[in-house]
This record gives C-alpha cells, structure tokens and sequence, in this order.
C-alpha cells in the first residue's frame, strides 16, 4: 500500500468528534435522526450541496448551499451584492 502525500484529500477525520458519513457510526447516527423526526433540515441542504473547490472557501460554499435552501429569490438583493446562486457568484458579487 503506497503511503498517502501530504495534503487535504481523503484526510482522515478526528474521530470523535467527527464520524465519517458513510461508516456503520454515520449511517446508524442518520437513521436514528430520521426516525426521530430530526433530519429535516438535511434534505434541504443536501439538494443544494457544493463542495469547496480551495480549503479557504468553506464559508462561501456554505453560505451559498444555505442561501439557495432558504429560496431566496435570486433577483433580490441581500445583504448588501450577495444573491443566491454559486460560491463563485457569493464571491465576487
């Protein structure tokens, strides 16, 4: 097995307090959240996911998922040149 480069990719999570989504841990944590009628918000972000295309742009990415989960029209102005649309729109907007 060759040795993994340094860097940001598939680093390894600090467990706990982080649990990988996909291991046993995560998905018994989700269904125990579905059935507890407390997973709601996850289907509204999910749909508008984006990744970070550079470590520093998590923030952005995240403003711009939950923005476009709020259904903010993206013609009406918020907070200042900030409308709904990509990371990249957020960004230099």
């Amino acid at each position: 097995m060759a040795m993994p480069l340094a860097g940001l990719y598939r680093r390894i999570l600090p467990s706990p307090p982080a649990i990988e989504f996909a291991c046993p841990q995560g998905k018994q944590l989700f269904t125990e959240a579905l059935a507890g009628g407390t997973e709601e918000g996850f289907f509204e972000l999910i749909s508008y996911y984006q990744t970070q295309s550079e470590p520093a742009y998590c923030g952005l990415a995240t403003l711009a998922m939950v923005l476009n989960a709020l259904a903010i029209d993206p013609g009406r102005t918020w907070k200042g040149n900030v409308t709904r649309g990509s990371k990249t729109d957020v960004a230099y907007s």
